[in-house]
């Protein structure tokens, strides 16, 4: 029996999967399985995060050897024995980040190998970590709220009217019931505009991070700080039909920072992640709209020296 404690749980969510399946029944993440170990990965994953050996179809249909279907005996499955998806803001799936030893990307950090270069990772734990205290986790519980609550609140309309009219900019057309069936570019178009809106047009407020996070249509009057404007940011994109999207959080505290190795005191921040999706791959775009100078998946260097501290979190509207 392969119960919850196994491989073949979704990286994303951690709702158990069974072997085979295309799409995880608990975030609708797409999954390639691995044909040595079994286990579930991204379908973006060139490498296995469980053994390291290639699990990309297109990697291994270049190489010449076209990847077998995974066959394993039916297994039977007590519903106790699932992991049932999210239905609760009191219990978020957070991933602590880390950097790839070998190509520096950022990777979850319970990834045994990197899903982008394949690389074994070590376990040493050199620098201080962040720690997801009840004040960061109080914060980030009420920006999930304020993204995934909006649409029932009657302000909700200015939100729904600036998206509206970003959409007929970027596309020509009303806006999209899912972006993700749009075109690698037009997904692009459409994500930059709403995210120059959110960094232009809204006025920043170096408020302490947490202090109060606006809803979205406080933030369009009033301007806000770095929290404030990830969830004006989220829930616009929302609205217009991204569906995969991250908070990424850095609580307050002091942390080193890994270019000039010395320790530096950091007052938190949040940024946002957003799955794109090109012709079945999907590409992981971040946004800073608190950063002025930032272009899309651009992060300013004092942050980028810290992205191993934060932790990221599911956004499920």
């Amino acid at each position: 029996m392969a119960l919850k404690g196994s491989a073949q749980i979704c990286p994303q969510c951690g709702v158990y999967t069974p072997a085979g399946q295309l799409f995880c029944g608990g975030c609708g993440q797409e999954l390639i399985f691995c044909n040595l170990c079994g286990a579930a990965n991204l379908a973006w994953s060139d490498f296995c995060h469980n053994c390291g050996k290639l699990v990309s179809s297109k990697t291994a249909e270049f190489l010449g050897k076209p990847t077998p279907p995974v066959m394993q005996p039916a297994v039977v499955v007590a519903k106790e024995d699932l992991v049932k998806p999210i239905q609760s803001l009191e219990y978020p799936q957070i991933e602590r980040m880390r950097i790839c030893d070998s190509c520096k990307k950022v990777i979850g950090d319970g990834e045994l190998f990197c899903s982008y270069c394949g690389a074994k990772q070590t376990i040493l734990r050199p620098y201080r970590e962040a720690i997801l205290d009840p004040h960061a986790m109080k914060v980030a519980l009420t920006m999930l709220s304020r993204v995934t609550d909006a649409k029932e609140h009657p302000e909700y309309s200015i939100i729904d009217q600036l998206t509206t009219m970003i959409g007929e900019v970027a596309l020509g057309k009303g806006k999209p019931q899912d972006a993700q069936e749009l075109s690698f570019s037009d997904q692009l178009r459409l994500l930059t505009l709403v995210f120059e809106f959110s960094r232009d047009k809204v006025g920043y407020k170096g408020e302490t991070f947490g202090e109060h996070v606006r809803w979205p249509w406080e933030t369009v009057k009033t301007g806000g700080d770095c929290d404030c404007k990830v969830v004006l940011l989220a829930s616009m994109l929302a609205c217009l039909g991204f569906r995969r999207m991250y908070f990424m959080i850095l609580p307050a505290g002091k942390y080193v920072d890994i270019k000039q190795r010395i320790e530096k005191k950091m007052q938190g921040h949040a940024l946002l992640e957003v799955e794109l999706s090109d012709r079945g791959r999907l590409v992981l775009v971040r946004l800073d709209p608190s950063c002025p100078d930032c272009d899309v998946d651009e992060i300013s260097e004092s942050i980028e020296a810290f992205l191993q501290c934060f932790y990221r979190i599911p956004i499920v509207a």
